[in-house]
């Protein structure tokens, strides 16, 4: 892949537009989305009853259909056209979703509006974190919190074996299963500093990191994948709150 390419933002719409018919259908039920992610997501939001909640990064609306049932009004933007086309189908109440690249700043005038923020598994693709967290923090209400997911740096490491430990690494994985043809699906890889020191210089304060592991339920559907991700990193959980 050429630099011009790897410099090309955002990294991940092609693919994501090829498999976003698959992944709408197969995540909600996927190990890894569904009984390892997803329910650190759910178990860290909380109650949501009443609650403006900003997405970031948010796909088909899965995360979004779950805040909604529980009470709750979503806006969500994504990258991907056919991601917020499936994202308005599953979730036509109480949400608004539009088109925007996380990297850039958003179309949303009014600061300090959202009572939560979440983001599941899409801050991956972005290189420089700089301007989505200063876009969140600016959108977000004084105390609230920002709870997102990322892939783990240790299970980054071992999954794409970037060339260098250090820093923010451009990465490439196949991913089969969501489409006819295989996909490569760009990412980042990213170490422990690069994913708690822009959350710091953001104005954020920290209020939990944890290594997620699969729920229980996960050892009934699948026992393989239970006990590999009881042993190995997948992902990380972070909860931020706005000074």
């Amino acid at each position: 892949m050429t630099e011009n390419k790897k410099e090309a933002s955002p990294i991940a719409l092609e693919a994501y537009e090829k498999i976003a018919e698959g992944f709408s259908s197969m995540a909600p039920s996927k190990a890894e989305n569904a009984y390892i992610e997803q329910p650190a997501m759910r178990r860290f939001i909380g109650e949501v009853k009443g609650l403006k909640i900003l997405e970031a990064g948010c796909g088909p609306g899965i995360l979004a259909e779950y805040l909604i049932h529980e009470g709750a009004k979503v806006v969500g933007y994504d990258v991907s056209p056919k991601m917020i086309e499936l994202a308005k189908k599953r979730n036509p109440k109480d949400a608004t979703f539009f088109v925007a690249d996380m990297a850039k700043t958003l179309p949303i005038d009014q600061d300090g509006v959202f009572d939560l923020a979440a983001a599941s598994l899409s801050f991956d693709y972005i290189e420089n974190w700089t301007i989505p967290l200063a876009e969140i923090y600016r959108l977000l209400k004084p105390k609230a919190k920002f709870i997102f997911t990322i892939q783990h740096p240790l299970g980054s490491w071992n999954w794409y074996k970037p060339e260098c430990a250090f820093g923010v690494q451009y990465v490439e994985s196949t991913w089969k299963g969501f489409s006819v043809e295989p996909v490569v699906m760009p990412d980042y890889y990213r170490s422990f500093e690069e994913v708690i020191n822009p959350l710091l210089l953001a104005g954020f304060k920290i209020l939990k990191i944890e290594d997620l592991k699969p729920i229980d339920a996960l050892r009934l559907v699948d026992p393989y994948k239970f006990g590999k991700f009881s042993k190995l990193a997948s992902f990380m959980g972070i909860v931020v709150q706005k000074d």
